[in-house]
């Protein structure tokens, strides 16, 4: 039996050169590889291929090890050369997604000797494997809500800052036997075969394009296929070495919904023109964007302006404290006010009035008067 490989585009990109999913393989050393680029990171069709390509040449199944393996293919993913849209509002949205990198899915196996399969991923890409009774295992998801709830993903700029670490990848080594079935599938098409496992011996009976084509159109018009790329890679346990690939021919083309250039209203024209409802969708996120970097600036201007104020009032309060802490010299009794005299003096303050105080210090007590006048008495 040959190994089948399944792809059809969502009609919204149009054409398959547009298919973010990617795949590698090599019948040689029995390693397969499958990578789903998400829509909202730049380029990820590109960074799907090269991690799927790199695992296939070099396969790696211990996750620190696998993680600084795609962390040295960052750099080949920035030198590729990008043309950014001749709109300036895709554009602008284009080189915002730039910023933050490109983000895919990942599942990777190796077939060894007595059929013994290791098995690494990260993300929501599964593995389905058909025994010769018709059971089904599934990994590393086994129900929807779990698939649902994964938000792991091989994102270039979150691995250069050193975020992702063995945690966001799952490791298994499964035994197989002859006669054995091995599906590796996108999330759109893991949920469809979760949800009713039934639909797997049907997409083991695709035998053309023509066939993969009507099957998916028949799902997502029925409502229970998502809408996205579809991938899958339909592996035997046998000797087979023979690969057919099922995807859309070069003249294939989804029908395009009629596009409208973005050019802004005129300011002497009353009449508006109106947008596609993608581009009104664009515009919409880059001014979200715009609006959500203003408001971190103006929280970064805002601490700035309070961190200044509360070093100029340290700055104040520490001279004003050095001004009233500071040494007074020492001046001799007589120097001193008549008040902090009175204060100091031995008899308490509560005998006399303030006034009596001042006076006897001043012109002396009456008592001390009187002394003075007898003494003059008695040396006359």
């Amino acid at each position: 039996m040959s190994i089948r490989i399944l792809q059809l585009h969502k009609r919204a990109s149009y054409e398959y050169k547009y298919i973010q999913d990617k795949y590698a393989l090599s019948s040689d050393n029995k390693t397969f590889a499958l990578a789903d680029g998400t829509t909202q990171s730049f380029n990820s069709e590109l960074w799907a291929k090269i991690i799927t390509t790199e695992f296939v040449k070099s396969p790696n199944f211990e996750p620190l090890n696998l993680i600084s393996q795609f962390k040295g293919c960052v750099q080949a993913y920035k030198d590729e050369m990008i043309s950014f849209s001749t709109n300036p509002a895709k554009a602008s949205l284009e080189r915002a997604k730039q910023s933050k990198g490109g983000t895919a899915t990942f599942i990777g196996l190796q077939i060894n000797k007595e059929n013994s399969v290791d098995v690494i991923s990260c993300g929501d890409t599964n593995l389905f494997l058909l025994n010769s009774e018709n059971k089904i295992k599934t990994f590393p998801f086994s129900d929807i809500n779990s698939l649902d709830a994964n938000n792991h993903f091989i994102n270039t700029e979150v691995l250069l800052q050193n975020h992702i670490d063995k945690t966001f990848f799952k490791h298994t080594s499964i035994k197989c036997n002859q006669n054995d079935t091995i599906i590796l599938a996108t999330d759109a098409l893991s949920r469809l075969i979760l949800k009713k496992p039934d639909n797997i011996t049907e997409l083991l009976n695709i035998q053309s394009f023509e066939h993969f084509h009507d099957f998916c159109i028949k799902k997502w018009e029925g409502k229970e296929l998502e809408e996205d790329d579809i991938s899958a890679i339909i592996i035997p346990i046998d000797d087979s070495e023979s690969i057919k690939l099922f995807c859309p021919p070069n003249n294939f083309q989804f029908p395009k919904e009629k596009e409208e250039e973005f050019i802004p209203a005129s300011l002497t024209k009353g009449k508006l023109k109106q947008n596609s409802t993608m581009e009104m969708n664009e515009i919409r996120s880059q001014f979200n964007g715009v609006a959500k970097d203003m408001y971190h600036v103006k929280s970064k201007l805002n601490l700035h302006g309070i961190l200044l104020m509360v070093t100029i009032s340290l700055l104040i309060v520490n001279m004003l404290m050095m001004y009233l802490l500071r040494p007074k010299t020492n001046n001799s009794i007589s120097e001193k006010p008549i008040i902090e005299n009175v204060i100091k003096s031995e008899k308490p303050i509560q005998e006399k009035s303030i006034f009596r105080i001042i006076k006897d210090k001043l012109f002396g007590s009456s008592t001390q008067n009187e002394k003075k006048v007898e003494e003059k008495e008695k040396k006359q």
